[in-house]
């Protein structure tokens, strides 16, 4: 045997011995906990990028050959630009991703980790609510089992009933993160089977960006989880559409039971399915059996998902009928409560395509209705559908449109890829070299994609940078424990900071300040009145007593401190700290 092979054969031995492998599945365990237990990323980022580099060595010792035809694909310039764009997607969700905890500002936060946690102390997996499907508390309480035993292992907390929730909360926000990350790049691989490669790299970037999409990306809510799962069965079903395989039927089957018990309402991404067996050129012969298994796997993995739906009938059936009055009769409000068509509109123009974006999107649709091919109504169908069916419902809310922005991504891609097609034709003729063409081309989609898309991208950009400032609440909160005396009786209102019982009296209840005159405090030995912009705005809007009480106290007592808040620049409400005199 030639001994220059020791050395190698050596190092494949090493590398492809079951332990190894087992020794990277625990590096990347252990960067987990490391991310959820530190302050610093540091030592986890560097775990994970250590198993990341143990994986590419066995891969390429396993199989050298393929792992050089991997590199070859990789280094390809369709896939560096989908590498850039995914790190843009990254950059403007995961930076800011703790922001303001403990403290929640999306109201439906607490829905999905409460419940969790609820089953991790109790055992009962039932999670005695149906408004929502399940699958996004089982994912959740997945999450939380590691969370907990970090927890632990850091001192957060000894037990069960000592759980701290904060970084519950954090290991949600990062996979919403990673589903809205990963949505991209589903996104990408539809553009490129329906359309080109050209018209995926496009739509990728514009999801990236979008600003409705990016920012929910952030909470911990089913929204951005059924994007993925919707955008998931919106790739199945366009290779259904292109190879008309019954693999592909099963996977659209599991894949939109998983959209079904992530969200209700998206049920809808089924009708997408149908049409793509119907636009199918491939399905020749194929009856409506496969049809009709698809159907079988979703409901099937809906009930999988959400299985309580048959253990616990009526508690589910009391919820689905408050769902459907609510969303029919009683409403939600003033704010998200009228003609739903035109909310869905606005929020389009304002929180999704942001403006110009939405020239694209109106351009991409129209184009479609006019080309009329197969392919531009599979890729219609998930928005329209949507569309109309939300716009059926008195109730609407932004996040409703997260499963429909994909598809309207790629439309908007299609109507600049258009634009640019004619803008080139008119001095092609001049060009006989492919790679000019192909540059000047690409030089076109993206002034076009940045024109159109430049405030959707200064938004995105204006939202990392306002969740990476410090909360107004954890500002005040850290100023109150330094320099108020301890054993100080303080008042607090809801949406002001969570304080140590230890340290302060009367913290352990938040209520409005403006429900009682000054003299009652000072007649009950307060010594601190902590207010909030969240609280006291409204009331003093709502309630003429409370805005004369707080009148008295804005001008009678000495504000000590105040932590401007409850604007664009800055997270939080603007907490006022008062000396009851």
């Amino acid at each position: 045997m030639d001994k220059n092979l020791k050395p190698l054969t050596y190092k494949r031995i090493l590398l492809t011995n079951p332990w190894f492998e087992r020794t990277l599945g625990l590096l990347v365990f252990a960067g987990y906990i490391l991310w959820l237990a530190l302050p610093t990323r540091i030592p986890a980022i560097t775990l994970f990028g250590l198993a990341l580099a143990g994986v590419a060595a066995a891969i390429y010792a396993k199989q050298p050959a393929r792992a050089r035809e991997w590199a070859k694909i990789l280094l390809k310039p369709k896939n560096l630009l989908l590498g850039l764009i995914l790190i843009v997607a990254v950059g403007v969700r995961l930076p800011g991703i703790s922001q303001s905890l403990p403290y929640l500002d999306n109201p439906d936060e607490p829905t999905t980790v409460t419940a969790a946690i609820k089953m991790l102390q109790t055992g009962d997996l039932n999670p005695h609510f149906f408004r929502w499907p399940s699958l996004p508390f089982y994912t959740q309480f997945i999450l939380s089992l590691p969370q907990f035993l970090s927890g632990v292992g850091s001192g957060a907390f000894t037990g069960l009933n000592q759980i701290v929730p904060d970084n519950f909360y954090l290991a949600g926000r990062l996979l919403s993160a990673t589903l809205g990350i990963a949505t991209v790049g589903l996104i990408y691989l539809i553009g490129r089977i329906v359309y080109s490669s050209a018209a995926g790299l496009t739509a990728a970037f514009i999801l990236a960006i979008i600003p409705l999409h990016s920012e929910n990306s952030r909470y911990v809510t089913p929204d951005i989880m059924v994007g993925f799962f919707a955008t998931l069965t919106l790739l199945f079903a366009a290779l259904i559409y292109k190879t008309g395989q019954l693999k592909w039927y099963l996977w659209a089957g599991v894949a939109s039971g998983l959209t079904i018990g992530t969200k209700y309402n998206v049920a809808i991404v089924l009708i997408t399915v149908v049409l793509a067996h119907f636009l199918s050129e491939k399905r020749k012969g194929i009856g409506f059996v496969r049809l009709g298994a698809t159907i079988g796997l979703a409901l099937g993995v809906f009930i999988l998902t959400t299985p309580f739906l048959a253990l616990d009938l009526s508690g589910f059936l009391n919820e689905m009928a408050f769902q459907v009055r609510h969303y029919t009769l009683e409403g939600h409000g003033a704010n998200f409560t009228g003609e739903s068509w035109k909310a869905y509109l606005s929020y389009i123009f304002n929180e999704a395509f942001v403006y110009q974006g939405v020239v694209a999107l109106g351009g991409g649709i129209l184009l479609a209705l006019i080309r009329q091919s197969r392919a531009d109504w599979l890729i219609l169908s998930l928005p329209a559908t949507g569309y109309f069916f939300f716009s059926s419902a008195l109730v609407h809310f932004p996040r409703n449109l997260i499963p429909l922005l994909p598809s309207m991504a790629l439309l908007a891609a299609e109507f600049i890829l258009w634009l640019t097609v004619q803008g080139f034709k008119l001095f092609q003729g001049k060009m006989r070299d492919s790679n000019s063409r192909l540059v000047i081309k690409t030089f076109i989609v993206v002034i076009l994609t940045l024109g159109f898309f430049f405030f959707g991208i200064r938004n995105s950009i204006l939202t990392t940078r306002y969740n990476l400032q410090p909360d107004t609440r954890i500002q005040a909160g850290a100023w109150i424990t330094q320099n108020l005396p301890v054993g100080a009786k303080l008042r607090l209102e809801p949406f002001t900071p969570y304080l140590s019982p230890e340290r302060f009296q009367g913290v352990t209840e938040q209520r409005p300040i403006g429900g009682r005159g000054l003299e009652w405090y000072q007649q009950q030995g307060y010594d601190y009145l902590v207010a909030s912009s969240y609280e006291y705005k409204e009331l003093i809007a709502t309630d003429p007593q409370a805005a004369l009480n707080y009148s008295a106290i804005f001008q009678e007592a000495q504000l000590v401190k105040e932590f401007p808040g409850d604007s664009a620049e800055r997270p939080g409400p603007t907490i006022r700290i008062y000396k009851v005199r």
